[in-house]
Formats: C-alpha cells, structure tokens, sequence
C-alpha cells in the first residue's frame, strides 16, 4: 500500500489531523444543526410552512384561497409544501455542514446519504 514508512506514518498524521479538526468543529455543526430551519411557500401563495430541524412542522400559515381549496385540497397542499420545506432544511444542513465541516469531509458522505434517505 505504502512504499515506505514515511509514507505510511504522513497518512496516520494526517487523518488524525483531520480527525482533530472535525472533533473541534462539532460542537459548531451541532449548533447549527439544532437552530435549522427549513421553509417553503406554495406555488400559488396559498400557504407556508416550516419545519424544524428534524423535520417536523412547527409553523403554517393559510390563506383564504388555500381553504377555498376543500379539506382534500388543503391536505394535499400542507403535504407538498411540508415536503418543500423539508427539501430546503436538508440543503441548509449539507451546507452548514459543508462550511463548518469543509468540502473534503468525508462526513458529509454520510450526511448527505442519510438526508438522501429521508421521506420526500
């Protein structure tokens, strides 16, 4: 793998650079994780939303139009702008994490499978 031990030894020093320079950044990552918010407006201007950062809906705002749309219609609407907004949460976080973390982080790797994964 290596041709000497030189080689080797410069590998280790720096992943362990890496390593240390993730761990410092985590708490920053953390942060900026909990504080995420992602938000979405209808096509039509019907309705926003916003979710927190794991996703959850913490506010929706309605316009007369949208409940002129029936309970059906305003479902379907709460739906799709939700999903929206939780596509504009996984891009604030990728690029939070992307700043802090830094673009060769393999971490983000894992970020962005696990954002990937999620229900849209």
């Amino acid at each position: 793998m290596f041709d000497d031990a030189d080689a080797a030894i410069a590998k280790v020093q720096d992943d362990m650079r890496r390593a240390r320079r993730r761990a410092e950044r985590m708490g920053d990552l953390q942060r900026a994780t909990a504080t995420a918010r992602g938000t979405a407006i209808s096509r039509g201007r019907e309705l926003a939303v916003q979710v927190d950062h794991s996703g959850w809906l913490t506010e929706l705002r309605l316009t007369e139009a949208a409940m002129r749309r029936g309970p059906a219609g305003v479902a379907r609407l709460i739906l799709d702008t939700a999903r929206l907004a939780r596509r504009d949460l996984e891009q604030k976080l990728m690029a939070a994490a992307s700043d802090i973390l830094g673009e060769d982080d393999p971490a983000l790797d894992g970020l962005r499978a696990q954002l990937e994964g999620t229900d849209r």
